[in-house]
């Protein structure tokens, strides 16, 4: 193999990067060489740069409820980038990565940067506390981790703590070159007044896990506003959360924290959403890119902010990036934005509850289409097979009255991430991985 400046220049190595990263996981059990090109740096760049304008595999998630299935609205797979011939959830359905642990409760938490979070719950006590194992990774690499169990914050209980499925809050990821380096999962101790006498303080006790330490921690932290179980991440490793004054109907406010800002940082940040106080509008938080979006849809008309970053930020917090007319067949009080395309913000997808289905429509054009039920189709969109799954997604849909709808996006990378070191690697063999790690 010859190196020229620190390039390795045979002929193989440009052949191999333009293959979807599918059949590159396969040429990495060949040999330990080919194993050792497809593993260097330089590879990991030539790929990137020949596959920019390709497109990658995702899915819109449901996080799980309680004796509700695993869902996933709509998911793009078979795309350039890594040729999956499935969907995404099907790599986490069944989710068992010990033969022995059952596989009837395992709840989807959250998602960051192709890195997923997966509750499995073992057992409950006469209290309804339940004992759990979580995990994190990669799903279609079929690579976890387990964390260890999270430190009981209530040494004087004589009863082990268990926190409720609803109790973790989110995970968020630190990127190096693009590639995931580490990750931390919140989970909420508890929320309450600082002085019940003085109002408009709230303090949020949460357990943090860091991949770099494999250590949970303790952290105490200060809120204008009370903040919710649900958080979504930024790819700037801030965790969102969404709050709303009971009885109103505006569009309420996101509460912010930077999980890997300065350890003295106690404070969260309150930022309040555009839009109108109106109670037939129709709301979704998202992210498309590196930014989070808000979509606001009033009688068919549906406009779309972004939330500008410190460097641009001035006086306001929220750029108006598109405002449009919804063709006729969108009823004005059934429409319910659902996200944007991770990959292009001029696409938003709709959820028609009158007609129970999803819609796809692009901002620019202002061609929207309808997506009925089904298995794999081609997409308009991207080079990709979509399918939909607009039968369970009523399940959880018709439930929804008011508020600001917040899905996940299981965005695969571009490169294959593994998951960050840290106490307990498990790997799952299952697919076309199966013989990742055999060299000859």
């Amino acid at each position: 193999m010859e190196e020229t400046g620190g390039r390795r220049t045979i002929p193989e190595v440009e052949i191999l990067a333009r293959l979807p990263l599918r059949s590159i996981a396969r040429f990495k059990s060949v040999c330990k060489r080919w194993n050792s090109v497809i593993e260097s740096d330089y590879f990991h760049r030539l790929f990137v740069s020949l596959h920019r304008h390709s497109s990658s595999s995702w899915s819109l998630m449901f996080r799980t409820k309680y004796l509700h299935p695993m869902t996933q609205p709509i998911g793009f797979h078979g795309c350039d980038t890594w040729d999956l011939p499935k969907s995404l959830v099907s790599y986490i359905i069944p989710f068992q990565p010990y033969p022995t642990l059952p596989t009837s409760e395992y709840y989807f938490v959250a998602s960051s940067n192709g890195l997923t979070w997966i509750d499995v719950f073992l057992s409950r006590n006469y209290n309804n506390v339940y004992s759990y194992k979580s995990f994190v990774g990669n799903p279609v690499l079929q690579q976890w981790v387990e964390i260890p169990p999270a430190p009981d914050p209530w040494v004087r209980n004589p009863d082990p703590w268990y926190p409720s499925p609803f109790s973790a809050v989110g995970m968020v990821t630190r990127l190096d070159n693009g590639v995931v380096s580490s990750f931390k999962m919140v989970r909420t101790i508890e929320m309450g007044m600082v002085d019940r006498y003085v109002d408009g303080l709230y303090l949020w006790r949460v357990c943090v896990y860091s991949s770099e330490t494999g250590l949970w921690n303790i952290k105490k932290l200060y809120s204008p506003r009370a903040v919710g179980n649900f958080g979504f991440d930024s790819l700037h490793g801030i965790l969102y959360m969404w709050d709303r004054f009971m009885y109103s109907n505006g569009p309420g406010v996101l509460i912010a924290h930077d999980f890997y800002g300065p350890d003295a940082d106690d404070q969260c940040q309150i930022i309040p959403l555009p839009g109108v106080d109106h109670k037939k509008a129709r709301r979704g938080l998202t992210t498309s890119g590196e930014d989070v979006i808000f979509v606001e849809a009033i009688h068919r008309r549906l406009s779309v902010w972004r939330l500008l970053n410190d460097e641009e930020y001035i006086s306001e917090r929220w750029q108006l990036i598109r405002e449009i007319n919804m063709p006729s067949f969108v009823s004005d009080v059934n429409c319910f934005p659902l996200a944007m395309n991770p990959f292009d913000a001029d696409i938003v997808y709709l959820w028609l509850r009158q007609d129970r289905c999803l819609a796809s429509g692009n901002l620019q054009t202002q061609e929207f289409i309808v997506h009925q039920e089904s298995d794999d189709s081609s997409s308009s969109e991207v080079d990709c097979c979509c399918r939909v799954n607009a039968s369970d997604t009523v399940e959880y849909l018709e439930e929804f009255r008011n508020g600001v709808f917040m899905l996940f996006q299981f965005v695969l990378p571009r490169w294959m991430d593994s998951v960050p070191p840290t106490t307990k690697l498990i790997f799952l063999f299952r697919g076309f991985l199966t013989f990742q790690f055999a060299y000859y």
